[in-house]
């Protein structure tokens, strides 16, 4: 838009200009003012305590031993055993993929059937 066009529309009112300047102080009805308590009951109260005796300094925690460095990896190519349970999970996780995949077109095809 350029200049020119904007200055010869009329202002047009925006969805803020509409709301009032400043907030109310509360939303909702007004509350009734709370009832005197009567100040000398606490003050008795406090005075009738014995004064506590300060508490032991607490013990420090004790030191954990360090950790052991963890265990070091081992290079090389898999054994037996590592082998047929890679395998094994390999198959597993594309069989739940083909199954997943296999739900969704039987879904789309029975969409796709006429109904009666």
């Amino acid at each position: 838009m350029s200049a020119k066009s904007a200055k010869n529309k009329p202002a047009e009112p925006s969805v803020l200009g509409s709301l009032p300047a400043s907030r109310p102080e509360r939303l909702g009805r007004e509350r009734p003012a709370p009832k005197p308590r009567a100040a000398a009951a606490p003050q008795a109260a406090a005075a009738k305590r014995a004064p506590k005796a300060p508490r032991p300094a607490r013990r420090p925690a004790p030191k954990r031993p360090p950790e052991p460095p963890p265990a070091p990896r081992r290079t090389g190519p898999p054994s037996g055993p590592e082998l047929v349970t890679t395998t094994v999970k390999a198959a597993g996780e594309l069989a739940q993929i083909g199954v997943t995949f296999g739900v969704h077109l039987a879904k789309r095809v029975a969409r796709r059937i006429p109904r009666p």
